[in-house]
């Protein structure tokens, strides 16, 4: 192999992190050509110029990206959500559109940053497998518990539960889509987009991560698991783990951002994992604006008068909770 195919799918709502998120692979990754394919559905000439200055600029070798446009039609009324919208599925027509080009490409989301040379990740034996990805930690470990699901879960959540909680029992670990090797010479024999959307049809009311689920569900039984600490970690969970910015810019190869809060919003709680988006995003022309954009929103954000509210609320309650403890202690110590 010499060279790494890549594709991204995304709108004009997420151009400045895609733009981080191919900066970081290229500046990790100079030792083969980049060959990038972006789908999408609206972008115009201006952002193309854009996304290609990200992959060319700085690069030692010769780099390539090719612009896909999809009929946005094809994936009309299709579940979305606010933080996956519908270009999540351009990724299952991949085989069709690229597999008579090329044998494997590396799908990636535009929340991740490429921390390290990821060339052997790439080159890995798929050992007959059509799919490459990391398990999620997140999904994996409420699936992996046997217990029932909260009495106070939304009924779409208990049916997911249910559905994908009998499937790890068969054996399968619950990957993410959003690092994905695809293995196009095999994938493109059997699935088309077509092929995907019929098999989607018959789990649709069960899923609540859709292309994901999908992908799961279809793949659980041909996916080849890298080791998820070094490929794909995400962010909130290295925080959880105790891991700190130092432990994740030296050990990981990709984290990923997944989730709707991201570094570039004001929707969160910081911690310091979140500095190695910034690091990556320091490299961007639109760097000096999008600090201001975050920190003049940050004055108008009630975040973190609304979470000190919250704890302030929950503190009053355990208070409650503690005197009642105590009353009854004394009462039992007098013998009431």
């Amino acid at each position: 192999m010499d060279r790494i195919n890549a594709a991204i799918a995304l709108n004009r709502n997420v151009l400045y992190p895609a733009y981080v998120m191919i900066r970081s692979l290229v500046r990790n990754n100079n030792s083969y050509p980049i060959y990038l394919y972006v789908l999408h559905s609206e972008l115009n000439a201006e952002d193309f110029k854009f996304l290609q200055d990200a992959l060319m600029r700085g690069a030692s070798a010769e780099n390539y990206i090719e612009f896909i446009k999809i009929d946005s039609s094809k994936v009309s009324g299709l579940p979305c959500t606010q933080p996956w919208s519908l270009e999540m599925y351009y990724r299952l027509m991949l085989p069709e559109l690229l597999g008579d080009k090329i044998d494997r490409i590396l799908y990636l989301d535009v929340d991740i940053i490429v921390n390290k040379d990821i060339y052997d990740f790439y080159s890995m034996d798929f050992e007959g497998n059509l799919l490459i990805a990391s398990k999620d930690m997140v999904s994996d470990s409420i699936l992996a518990r046997d217990e029932a699901v909260e009495d106070n879960a939304e009924p779409e959540y208990r049916i997911w539960h249910t559905f994908f909680n009998n499937l790890s029992k068969k054996g399968m670990t619950y990957f993410c889509s959003g690092i994905l090797l695809m293995n196009l010479l095999k994938l493109k024999e059997e699935y088309t987009f077509k092929k995907y959307m019929e098999i989607f049809n018959t789990i649709v009311h069960k899923v609540q991560f859709p292309d994901q689920d999908l992908l799961n569900y279809v793949h659980y039984r041909q996916v080849k698991l890298v080791d998820e600490l070094q490929i794909g970690l995400y962010a909130s969970t290295a925080h959880e783990m105790g891991m700190t910015y130092e432990d994740v810019r030296m050990n990981v190869s990709i984290l990923h951002f997944a989730g709707p809060a991201k570094p570039w919003t004001i929707n969160l709680i910081r911690y310091d994992i979140q500095k190695v988006w910034w690091d990556y995003a320091k490299d961007a022309p639109f760097y000096r604006e999008l600090l201001e954009m975050v920190f003049y929103h940050s004055m108008d954000s009630r975040l973190a008068e609304e979470k000190i509210q919250l704890l302030k609320t929950e503190n009053e309650e355990l208070r409650g909770l503690l005197n009642k403890c105590q009353v009854i202690i004394q009462n039992l110590s007098s013998g009431i």
